[in-house]
């Protein structure tokens, strides 16, 4: 072989083996989870997702309970605990007017829904890295479409649990299959939604918690973990916490 087609060859290789390097360090920079220290209450949620089926996080707006579970999910699914994760929102309005029906596909309708939830997950991975899992690690849907569903191995998040009534709440927990675990999220004193439907979050916070002597409210269930935030926990502004205790 003339001397400076083998020599080519090794350039070639060498611009592969540099690409390959330069392709692993764009990965390594989609993920963001480094920079988020959970604080002593938000450590309760982590507990609760390592060693519980189920954990059911009660708190007002601003103390990162949703936060906290998007990033610990996306820590489990790095390490390969879970072959996805399950983000579950009820795709309902909270002001007193109503925009209508949206036009558009189903992804159309659903994306002003997931707006904000995909905020919180891009303040851990990349934007790249979340259109690319999307539909495949990530899977972001809303309750009229887990019926018959079952998810495997999966880390499954249901956010603003207040807004679902207690059936489609039974409905979403019963998707959970084997090697699942679930985590709710859910502010007990919210009533944003303009169907006055019954609450499910606090129907399920009924069903599986009791209150000791000294007012500390627990889990009765083995498989279920409960932890409950409070104001002092708001970490938005101090606006925030004020008016979360002025309308408690």
């Amino acid at each position: 072989m003339p001397k400076q087609n083998r020599r080519d060859r090794i350039d070639r290789k060498a611009v592969k083996v540099h690409s390959a390097y330069q392709e692993k360090a764009v990965v390594n920079n989609d993920w963001k989870l480094d920079w988020f220290v959970p604080s002593e209450a938000q450590s309760e949620i982590v507990y609760g997702m390592n060693n519980h089926d189920l954990t059911i996080v009660d708190g007002p707006s601003g103390t990162g309970k949703t936060s906290t579970a998007v990033w610990k999910a996306l820590m489990d699914l790095k390490q390969g605990h879970y072959r996805k994760i399950v983000f579950i929102k009820n795709p309902t309005e909270a002001g007193d007017d109503m925009i209508g029906y949206l036009k558009g596909e189903v992804q159309d309708k659903l994306a002003v829904h997931f707006s904000e939830m995909k905020r919180i997950f891009l303040n851990f991975v990349s934007k790249g890295k979340l259109e690319s899992d999307e539909g495949t690690k990530l899977e972001f849907t809303i309750p009229n479409y887990l019926l018959g569903t079952t998810f495997d191995n999966c880390i499954i998040i249901v956010d603003e649990g207040q807004t679902f009534s207690p059936n489609t709440m039974k409905l979403v927990l019963e998707r959970a299959g084997e090697g699942s675990r679930v985590v709710v999220c859910g502010d007990s004193r919210q009533r944003y939604s303009v169907k006055k439907r019954d609450d499910g979050f606090s129907d399920l916070i009924s069903k599986v918690t009791e209150q000791a002597e000294d007012g500390f409210v627990e889990s009765t269930q083995e498989l279920i973990h409960y932890v409950k935030l409070t104001t002092d926990e708001n970490q938005r502004s101090e606006l925030s916490k004020l008016i979360t205790e002025l309308y408690a």
